[in-house]
């Protein structure tokens, strides 16, 4: 057991200072300055500790430590500078300290764990800003265009940000969200569904990432949806606008038209070929030329622009109009489709051209009029039609997408409808019945 030191006065404390080492005993150190620990009594295992005026950061300090062995180990615990923390105040954190000691805390690990609990909050004071900030970036690397990154941060600017931009993510509960969806969930029900898609996963983020704890209130499904009418209710779908197969070749010769002379208008080129390669407007709009092989007629869209359900590389098989079409271009490099200004074309540029040339319906629309046109023939199988609309989360395609995407399945259905497309001839030898009048004869 320790020897009790003698409980010094405030005015012996004062005068302590580091120690000088004497010649006879120290003759490496005669003379030279040395820290010197003192034990000040009032409690077992108080000392103060005074540094040398020179070599070190510390040079000249002097400092409270409590000395004690806990459970087999020496522990040396700092209780702060002297006088700026007064022996009165030491005297009684020592105090304290050996209270934990007796109960069986090891202050140095009780410590620790504090500071440990203060990171962890810390950590988690994110603001549902600054994590939706860090979930824009993410998807930035994911999205094909620019465009997309910036109509993601302009939605959750204009519906999200406002209402729950301050709120660190820990605190986000179900009904802030409801309040924030009650804004515009009954004027702009798709894009509040869309919202709240996002908001999902920003905190499924942050819940991954240690940031926020327990369950994400933002999930939709019997969940958030309890709270408002059904979507159908309030916001039925509304598909695409898109014409009747039969006006097909009307429209194609009008698109013609429209591009005299050749090339005099990009965007109807590139509309053009999106028709003749049933493909979506973006991946017409963006297409490369390195992911063009004229020479065996095959256009091949890599993963990376399949989008997040695809993780496989498609290929199109390209009929003679599509290539006369790409041939026709004035660059071979970079871009296939471009505006007079070697920029690429905008999405509204598709978008509004038939419209423009008296048609009622959207680019996006004519993966639709090839859908019913295929569906008329009676000649194709759902799978091979839904491959060639590049649909393969179908149950009718899960077995097909395995069977190399049906290549050359798809290539005589779009032989098929390339030829009624640019003639206006079916391709068979009887006149195609449409679907409803056979209905209505059967």
């Amino acid at each position: 057991m320790p020897k009790k030191a003698k409980e010094l006065s405030e005015v012996s404390i004062r005068r302590l200072t580091h120690t000088v080492a004497t010649g006879e005993k120290n003759s490496e150190l005669a003379g030279k300055p040395y820290k010197a620990v003192y034990a000040v009594g009032g409690v077992t295992g108080l000392y103060l500790q005074c540094l040398p005026p020179k070599g070190s950061e510390k040079a000249g300090a002097r400092q409270w430590i409590y000395r004690a062995v806990i459970g087999g180990k020496r522990r040396s615990i700092g209780l702060g500078s002297y006088p700026t923390v007064p022996t009165k105040n030491a005297r009684e954190a020592a105090r304290a300290l050996q209270e934990d000691i007796k109960a069986g805390i090891d202050p140095v690990i009780a410590n620790k764990a504090r500071k440990a609990e203060i990171v962890e909050a810390q950590k988690k004071e994110v603001t549902f800003k600054q994590a939706a900030a860090k979930y824009v970036i993410k998807r930035g690397r994911e999205y094909k265009t620019p465009q997309q990154v910036r109509r993601l941060r302009q939605t959750l600017d204009d519906f999200v940000i406002p209402y729950i931009g301050h709120l660190l993510v820990e605190n986000i509960e179900r009904h802030h969200l409801i309040a924030m969806l009650e804004n515009y969930y009954y004027d702009k029900t798709h894009t509040a569904v869309r919202v709240i898609n996002h908001v999902e996963k920003i905190i499924q983020q942050a819940i991954i990432e240690d940031i926020r704890s327990g369950h994400n209130p933002a999930i939709w499904h019997n969940n958030l949806s309890l709270a408002f009418s059904s979507l159908n209710s309030v916001a039925p779908v509304k598909h695409q606008r898109a014409i009747d197969w039969r006006e097909l070749p009307k429209f194609m010769k009008a698109l013609s038209e429209y591009d005299r002379p050749a090339g005099s208008h990009p965007e109807a080129q590139c509309f053009a070929f999106m028709v003749l390669t049933i493909s979506r407007p973006s991946e017409a709009r963006l297409m490369e030329w390195e992911e063009v092989d004229l020479e065996n007629k095959v256009w091949t869209i890599p993963a990376s622009r399949m989008g997040a359900k695809s993780k496989r590389e498609w290929k199109i098989p390209l009929m003679t109009p599509a290539i006369k079409i790409l041939k026709a271009q004035p660059t071979k490099r970079g871009l296939v489709f471009r505006t007079h200004v070697k920029k690429e074309i905008p999405d509204a540029y598709l978008s509004s051209l038939p419209d423009g040339l008296g048609f009622d319906a959207v680019a996006h629309g004519f993966r639709t009029t090839f859908r019913t046109w295929g569906q008329e023939q009676q000649r194709f199988t759902e799978e091979v039609l839904e491959l060639s609309l590049k649909h393969t989360n179908t149950d009718a395609t899960r077995v097909a997408y395995a069977r190399s995407q049906l290549f050359d399945e798809r290539k005589k259905v779009l032989n098929a409808y390339v030829k009624w497309a640019m003639t206006g001839d079916t391709g068979q030898s009887s006149k195609v019945v449409p679907l409803t009048k056979r209905q209505r004869a059967s």
